[in-house]
C-alpha cells in the first residue's frame, strides 16, 4: 500500500490562510483566535507558529493574499490604445469582479481602522492599497494623455473610481441583488466619464 504524500508547504500555508480568512471575516480582528485558526486549518497550534509569529501576522498574510488577487486582476487590464473608454471598462470589469469574489472580506474588513488590526497590519494595508491606487491612477493618467479624460490629479481620479467600484459593491448588499458586478461595468465607467449632472 503506498503511503500517502505529505503535504507541501504551499500548501499547509494555503490553508491556513484560507481558515484565517473564515475566522476574520465571521468575527473581526479582535476576535480572532488562533486555536480556531489552527483547527479550521486543520494543524495544531504549535504547527501555527511555524509559519506565523502571531495573530498580527497571519492577518498581514491574509492582507497581502487578497491584495495580491487585487494587483494579479490590475496586471490584466490593457494599457490604453486609442480606446480610453475600452481600457476603463476593462479596469472596472476587473475591479467589479475582485469585490464580488471577495465581498465578504471586504465588508468585514473595511469596519476596522488599519491601524485597529495592529501597527504592521495597518501599515501593510495602506502601503498595498496605495501601490493598488497608483496602478488605478496611471491608467486615469494614461486615458488623459489619450484626451478622453479632462486634466485632473490622477490620484483622485482614481479615488473616484474605487469609489464608484465601492458604490457598485453598497449597492448591491443594500438591494442584495444576485447579478455579479462586472456586470455594471459599463453604467460605471459611464457615470465616472459623465458624471450625473446636465449641464446648461
Amino acid at each position: 500500500m503506498a503511503r500517502p504524500r505529505r503535504e507541501s508547504l504551499a500548501v499547509r500555508q494555503r490553508r491556513v490562510l484560507e481558515a484565517a480568512r473564515s475566522v476574520l471575516i465571521e468575527r473581526g480582528y479582535h476576535d480572532v483566535n488562533l486555536d480556531d485558526v489552527a483547527r479550521r486549518a486543520g494543524i495544531s497550534k504549535g504547527a501555527l507558529y511555524l509559519y506565523f509569529k502571531d495573530k498580527e501576522d497571519i492577518i498581514v498574510a491574509v492582507l497581502n493574499d487578497v491584495i495580491d488577487r487585487l494587483d494579479e486582476r490590475l496586471k490584466k487590464i490593457p494599457r490604453p490604445n486609442g480606446k480610453t473608454v475600452s481600457t476603463l471598462e476593462g479596469m472596472a470589469s476587473e475591479l467589479l469582479g475582485f469585490v464580488d469574489e471577495n465581498q465578504d472580506f471586504l465588508i468585514q474588513f473595511s469596519r476596522e481602522k488599519p491601524d485597529r488590526c495592529g501597527p504592521k497590519a495597518g501599515k501593510v494595508l495602506q502601503e498595498r492599497f496605495g501601490r493598488s491606487l497608483d496602478q488605478v491612477s496611471a491608467r486615469v493618467k494614461a486615458c488623459m494623455k489619450e484626451g478622453t479624460l479632462r486634466s485632473h490629479d490622477s490620484s483622485l481620479g482614481g479615488l473616484y473610481f474605487l469609489s464608484l467600484v465601492r458604490m457598485y459593491m453598497m449597492q448591491k448588499i443594500l438591494t442584495q441583488s444576485k447579478t455579479p458586478l462586472r456586470d455594471h461595468a459599463r453604467a460605471l465607467v459611464d457615470l465616472f466619464l459623465n458624471g450625473l449632472g446636465k449641464r446648461e
